[in-house]
């Protein structure tokens, strides 16, 4: 089915410079703002929506959002379908006007430092018949499927790339030494893309098949090339897919010498909200694949006709010019299975005798991106963190932190009094170590396999600090790496642990602390 959503209030209504309708309040994000009240109590609303979390979720407190979700979603009849991962949320919901809004209120409140944060994109009118049945909740590794899970996510603290608003980044469409890329896979391209004016944005399709093939496409040498000293735009459909992909460009950028931009950016809130800014479509041409039961999206006040004579899409069958999918055809290939468009006219056969030769247009073509090599990921965040680089610099401080000669010993500064060992090593391993109930158990390569307490030599009290024995130095580089990214609150303590390597421990066998699951008491205090 194809949404066209009921017209709407206009507030901010406008026209830019090349006399086109702005919706300015639709540009907008509301993130720390007021929801937006409904346009039309007609239908039902959308509710789409992604936050990642950054420390990551704790298991238990991912449960407690798995819990929360599911318990706003009954109390204001929420349903849809969406993830709920250590590293944040990501979802697609349907409800009442009053029931969307009253539910991402009831997340603002469950987790305000969280959620405040957090884009609702709101649409209001869409048909009832598109409402999903039920809510469905999975629980995954990623929120977008790069392959880029655990150790080789590029952080997103990190990402010296720049939200932009809808009409700003319509603006920077039409400057020159300037590149956008579709973060899409291609058979959303296939259907509708920006199209920047002539002089403006070269266009960048990576033809991926799916978003694993992003990073590989953007490792290769000749894509560096089309980047290198250029500003660099991106999009996809709602921002999430963009939110790793930019953070994973801004990573290789400060790693390595051989690709330099002028600047990262995406569009906040993606092709929704960009459609939504531009109702007469800006630069976008064609449809709005859409992974819901709308199905696709088109700019509000353009015909039917009008998209369909610039979409450039045809039927796999027959090649007629054909721009909707329809049905659950996909590419024979059992290594690509994509869909495929086929035509009114072809449909029959291809549910029939066609069905096992059904091609996609880059299996056609022999176009392939799967075998390319991965970016070391892991390396270049290690690189950055011994370099002191953003990696290893405090979020509020203004020097980068020394780090010392890489040793299997780790130094642990700014400990709580009351604390275990067992907490210590929960933390270096990542695991938040503040939310009491935690049960997980850690490997000696990711917390350590022995806990020296450092206690001051003539009194015997213990002031805080801690040496950790690793197996080998590459699981101390990788506890630091972890530590000096996103720095662990310890057992009860507030503060944030220092960790740090302790080259002179190693070397100096009489530093040794006291081991032992708590930290030393004196037994004749001030002795």
């Amino acid at each position: 089915p194809v949404f066209k959503s009921p017209a709407r209030a206009r507030r901010g209504m406008g026209k830019n410079t090349e006399g086109e309708k702005v919706v300015e309040a639709g540009a907008r994000s509301v993130a720390r703002r007021p929801l937006p009240p409904p346009t039309t109590t007609e239908g039902i609303s959308q509710i789409l929506f992604y936050q990642y979390v950054e420390p990551v979720w704790s298991a238990r407190r991912q449960k407690q959002a798995l819990a929360e979700f599911h318990r706003l979603a009954k109390l204001h009849d929420v349903t849809g379908r969406g993830r709920i991962a250590l590293e944040g949320v990501n979802c697609t919901l349907t409800a009442s006007a009053e029931g969307a809004r009253a539910f991402c209120e009831g997340l603002r409140a469950w987790d305000p430092e969280l959620f405040n944060d957090t884009d609702f994109k709101l649409t209001d009118g869409v048909p009832r018949e598109t409402k999903f049945k039920a809510l469905t909740l999975k629980s995954t590794q990623e929120l977008v499927a790069y392959g880029l899970g655990g150790e080789r996510a590029p952080l997103l603290r990190q990402n010296t790339a720049k939200h932009v608003e809808a009409d700003e980044y319509h603006a920077m469409l039409a400057r020159k030494d300037t590149v956008v890329i579709d973060v899409r896979n291609y058979y959303e391209t296939n259907i509708g893309r920006i199209e920047p004016p002539p002089g403006g944005a070269e266009f960048l399709d990576p033809m991926m098949r799916n978003s694993r093939e992003f990073p590989k496409w953007l490792n290769a040498p000749e894509t560096k090339e089309k980047l290198r000293g250029k500003k660099v735009m991106m999009y996809c459909t709602g921002g999430i897919r963009c939110e790793r992909a930019t953070a994973l460009l801004s990573q290789m950028e400060r790693a390595e010498g051989d690709v330099e931009t002028q600047g990262i950016y995406h569009v906040r809130g993606g092709i929704d909200r960009y459609l939504k800014t531009f109702p007469e479509g800006g630069y976008w041409r064609g449809r709005n694949y859409l992974f819901d039961l709308r199905g696709e999206q088109k700019p509000e006040d353009k015909s039917e006709t009008q998209v369909s004579r610039e979409t450039k899409s045809a039927c796999c069958v027959c090649k007629s010019p054909f721009d909707l999918y329809k049905g659950k055809h996909a590419c024979s290939n059992k290594e690509c299975k994509v869909p495929v468009i086929v035509c009114d006219g072809c449909r029959k056969r291809a549910e029939g005798e066609l069905k096992a030769s059904l091609m996609c247009p880059l299996c056609e073509r022999g176009h392939e991106l799967r075998d390319l090599p991965l970016p070391d990921l892991v390396g270049q965040k290690r690189k950055l963190a011994l370099a002191g680089n953003a990696f290893g610099v405090d979020a509020g401080s203004k020097k980068p932190k020394k780090t010392h000669e890489p040793s299997k010993f780790v130094h642990v500064a700014r400990l709580p009094l009351i604390v275990t060992a067992t907490d210590v090593r929960l933390a270096l391993a990542g695991v938040d170590t503040t939310a009491r109930g935690h049960s997980r158990l850690v490997s000696a390569t990711e917390g350590g396999s022995r806990v020296e307490w450092i206690a001051d030599r003539d009194t015997g009290f213990f002031y805080g600090a801690a040496f950790v024995e690793f197996p080998t130095t590459a699981d101390a580089e990788r506890a630091v790496e972890r530590a000096t990214t996103a720095p662990p609150k310890v057992g009860g303590g507030k503060r944030r642990a220092r960790v740090n390597f302790a080259p002179a421990r190693g070397k100096d066998a009489a530093r040794a602390g006291h081991e032992g699951e708590r930290p030393p008491v004196p037994a004749t205090p001030g002795r």
